[in-house]
This record gives structure tokens, sequence and C-alpha cells, in this order.
């Protein structure tokens, strides 16, 4: 019998109390979409910092089990035979490969997961509530753990979580009416075996989830275009598996399936978990469904919602060619229908990346539109998290993270589940120095959404945030990924050379400035200075690094 195995490697990483933790970034060769995300989510543990290695197949499957059902109350024997070996072997391989005993791990699963649960909520829930959510029954002693761990009180969290500067429209309008949205159904799901209706509430739940989205039409007619359903069977060991798929039942294609294991006993404060990864999960997918259908259909006659899907992959792009040709479709957007709020706050984040990145002749000009159509743009919307998103981007590169921080967290508030939203939250953070804090924001987005085309922006985002914290070394690795993942950013250089220059790397720094000179002939170092809302702090070594490779200051 063949071995089963998972591929790993470590980096490093930052905790809120300021101490150095490594994170584990993990591919998961078979695991599904779910496990791979919170694998990521499992990485505030103090394991060594290690070369790549092979983890043995049961170790790989006790941490599955773990991580899909926290809350139960787990033993290393019940662990051990759901791996098909002893207890002795599985604890032998817990100390080896993460220098922890099983429920030592299962203990900080609980914590990350109360974490993000405090991080997340909508407003609704108390730190008990998450406490026991998460498998703690003594909340004193969650209390003190999570500050020993985090650096602050589970309330602290949960207060600053919940701090949404801006009052909430009194009414909220159907987008629909606007702009033609992607209309979804959510089936009733199939019920197999006697303890599969202990999760019967689930679809209400996906529902309640997708509902605060706004820009996804959801509908009770299964006439729609995009059918979300699934199946909950009772495996009768008292254990329940849930799957999902959406289906476009126009194309005849499932675009995306997952599926989640829990105990029964727990399934009902596993619901909600599983609600919104269904959300994250979908509005990705339907995003990309929606620019493929467009994409397909050609130029001919698109409506409003048609145009801005046009153009948004051209804005996530951050290329010079690319904004300029979606600032086009966006014209049309909004002309086509002036009253929707979404194709202005987008065509505001477009001019904000071209201001910031020095894409236009006239970066200030760029800037003050950029802030002008997010004015427009929030007076029109009517709590779409999806345009408060852009929204805070564009005031972000408009140089009013004020502003920015009010729709960040908005956004949030409403949806989050939203990688997109815990991506602005990051850069927020980053350009304002809370290097900590930051990362963490990009590593819960790119958890979130592993696939999304916004995550070379998260990996800037961490790199910027270990250059703050002058581990330039960290930082050039996180750059040099940012630019695997994105060739054609050749701006990120502007960042990279200094990190390349502080670690003694002359002549990286050198090919960096050389590639920098040749996609922008007129940049200065006062012109980088003033493009990004980075502190003065950080600006001030990027222009050190920026001045040893030669770049001219005016």
């Amino acid at each position: 019998m063949g071995l089963a195995v998972t591929f790993c490697y470590y980096a490093c990483s930052t905790s809120l109390c300021g101490t150095r933790n490594p994170f584990r970034v993990t591919a998961v060769q078979s695991a599904p979409h779910s496990i791979k995300s919170e694998l990521v989510l499992f990485s505030r543990q103090k394991w060594p910092h290690m070369a790549p290695q092979i983890l043995p197949g049961p170790l790989k499957k006790a941490l599955e089990l773990l991580e899909a059902d926290p809350v139960h109350a787990w033993t290393v024997g019940e662990l051990a035979l759901a791996c098909g070996v002893g207890r002795r072997t599985l604890q032998r391989y817990f100390r080896h490969f993460m220098d922890k005993a099983p429920m030592e791990v299962l203990h900080d699963l609980r914590l990350d997961r109360a974490r993000q649960d405090l991080l997340r909520t909508s407003g609704r829930a108390s730190v008990t509530d998450i406490a026991v959510r998460c498998g703690f029954n003594h909340v004193g002693r969650f209390a003190i753990q999570y500050r020993a761990r985090y650096g602050e009180s589970p309330s602290a969290t949960l207060r600053r979580r919940q701090i949404t500067p801006v009052a909430r429209p009194r009414t909220l309008s159907p987008l629909g009416t606007l702009v033609e949205r992607p209309a979804m159904a959510v089936l009733p799901f199939g019920l197999i075996g006697a303890g599969a209706c202990r999760a019967a509430g689930i679809r209400e739940e996906i529902v309640a989830a997708l509902v605060r989205v706004r820009w996804i039409a959801v509908r009770v007619s299964d006439k729609t275009r995009y059918q979300l359903g699934g199946t909950i069977r009772d495996d009768g060991a008292g254990r329940l598996r849930i799957t999902v798929t959406l289906l476009d039942a126009v194309a005849g294609r499932y675009l995306w399936a997952d599926h989640w294991e829990c105990a029964c006993s727990g399934v009902l404060a596993f619901t909600e978990v599983i609600a919104a990864r269904v959300a994250g999960a979908v509005q990705q997918t339907l995003r990309e469904a929606e620019i493929d259908r467009v994409s397909r259909q050609g130029q001919g006659r698109l409506n409003a919602w048609e145009l801005t899907m046009w153009a948004l992959p051209r804005v996530l792009s951050v290329e010079a060619a690319a904004e300029e040709i979606a600032l086009e479709w966006l014209e049309q957007a909004m002309e086509s229908a002036p009253q929707d709020a979404l194709p202005a706050a987008l065509a505001a984040w477009c001019h904000g990346l071209r201001g910031a990145h020095n894409f236009s002749a006239r970066p200030e000009k760029e800037k003050a539109t950029a802030a002008e159509l997010a004015r427009h743009a929030a007076r029109l919307n009517a709590g779409d998290p999806l345009t408060d998103t852009m929204l805070a981007a564009a005031y972000c590169l408009a140089h009013d993270l004020e502003r920015a921080a009010i729709y960040a967290d908005r956004a949030l508030a409403v949806d989050g589940s939203s990688a997109w939203a815990w991506g602005r939250s990051g850069w927020i953070k980053a350009y304002g120095g809370e290097a900590a804090e930051a990362i963490e924001r990009f590593q819960i987005a790119q958890a979130l959404a592993p696939a999304d085309p916004l995550n070379f922006l998260c990996s800037v985002g961490i790199a910027v945030g270990h250059f703050w914290e002058m581990r330039y070394d960290q930082s050039a690795r996180w750059f040099e990924r940012a630019l695997a993942e994105n060739p054609s950013a050749v701006w990120i250089n502007q960042h990279l050379a200094p990190a390349y220059a502080f670690v003694g790397r002359k002549d990286s720094a050198q090919r960096c400035a050389v590639e920098l000179a040749q996609a922008f002939p007129d940049l200065t170092i006062a012109k980088v200075k003033s493009g990004l809302p980075f502190r003065s702090g950080f600006l001030d070594r990027v222009a050190e690094g920026l001045e040893y490779v030669g770049m001219r200051a005016s």
C-alpha cells in the first residue's frame, strides 16, 4: 500500500504581540479546497523553521480530522484509530513533525478558529458564544490563553471588529433594479440518513450569507442560471458529510464543489461556519463565471453589469495599458446605468491605481478623480459590500486612509468572508505601519480565496509588512513571489530593489532598477514617494534603497 503524503514548506510571520512565529503554508495534493484554505490559517503555532519535507499519511489525515471538526472532543486513541496507526506512532509523528502533542495542536487550532470568528463576526455573537462554538467550555481560561497568544483580550478583538463608523442605510434598495446582477437559487438539500435532518437548516444559513453579499440576486425559483445545492449524509457512526455544489444550468457544467464533515452533536455551530465559507467561495467562482460569460459574448450590446465585468480583470491586473482600457468600458457602464454605484466605484479604484503607480503623466489629477468618483459612488451605494470594498481601495490610493478604513470596516461587517475586503483592510494597516496586523489580514485574504487574482497584491502586502519590520530578506522573498504571481506588475521592483539593497544583493537590486527604468523611464524617487500613501518612515527607507541603485531624485 502506498504512503499518502503532503508536501509542506514554512516561512516566517509576526504575531500581534510582536514575537516572530513560523506560519505554515501548505500545498495539500489530494485534500479538498476547504482543507487547503484552513491549513493556511492553521498557522500561529511555534513549529520549528525547517526545510521542505514529506508528512506521513496518518499525520496528514489526523490534521485534516482536527481541522474539519476542532470542536469535537477528540482523544489520541480516537484519532489513531481513524488514521489506522497506534497511539504511540501517531504521538511520535506529532512530536517529530509538529513539535507538539496532538491535543496541543488541537488547542492551538481552536484558538486560531476563535481568532478568525472574532475578527469575522458581523456583530451578533458574543465572546462567550464564539468561545463555546470553538470548543472552549471555560471562558475565563480561554480569555487568558487568548491574551497570551495574541497580545490582546478576545473582547478587545471583538470591540475593534464591531466598530463601524458609517451608519447603514435605513433601507436597502434592490440592486437588480439598477443593473442585471447574476441570479442564483439555493435548492433544498438532499437528506440521507436518520441524523441528516440535524443540519437541514444549512440551506437557510447559506441563503442568509448570500443575501448579505448583495451583488448576487438570490431567488426562490429554480429557473435561474446559477443553482446551489447539496446533500447531507449521515454515516451511521455519529458524523455528517455535507456536500455543496454550484451549477451553471445554462452551460450545463458544475463550477465549484466542496464538502465538510462534522460530528452530529456539533452540527448546529458548524452550519454557520460552512455558510460563510460557501458564500466566500461562491463570490469568487461567480465573478469568474460572469467574466468568462461576458468574454465569450463579445463586445456587442452589453449592459452595465456586463461592461463592468469586462473591465474588472483589467483593473485587477494593475498594469498600465489594461487600466486605460478598463476605464473606457467603465465610462460606458456609468453612462448606461448612472444610478449604479458599482461601475463608478471600480472606475474610482482604476483612477487611483493609475495615479498611485505612476501609470499616467498626471498622477495627482488621477488621484483627485479617484476621490471625486468615490464620493459619487458612495452617495449611490445601497449597502453593497463589493462596492464598499472598491471604495476602500479608491480612497486608499487617493491618500484618504481614514475614509478608506470606514468602507473596509463596513464591507467586513456585512460580509466577513470577503477575501477582497480583508485585503483592503490589510493595505490600510500596511500603509499606516501596523505591520503585524497587515500581515495577518493578508494571510486571511489568501486563505479565504487561494486562487484569487488579487492574491499577488496580498503577497506584496506581506512583503511590505516585513519591510516595515526590517526583515528585508523575507520582504524580498515575498516581493519575488508577488512578481511570479503577476509578472506584468513591474512596479513591484520599486520596493524589491530597496529590499535587495538592504540585504547586500547589489546585482539583484540593479537588475530590478533596470527593469523599472525600462517600464517607467520618467520615474524618479520623488514620484515613488508621492505615489502610495505610506508613512514617511517607510518611504524614507525605500528612497534610500532606490538612491543606492542610482534612481534620480527628481
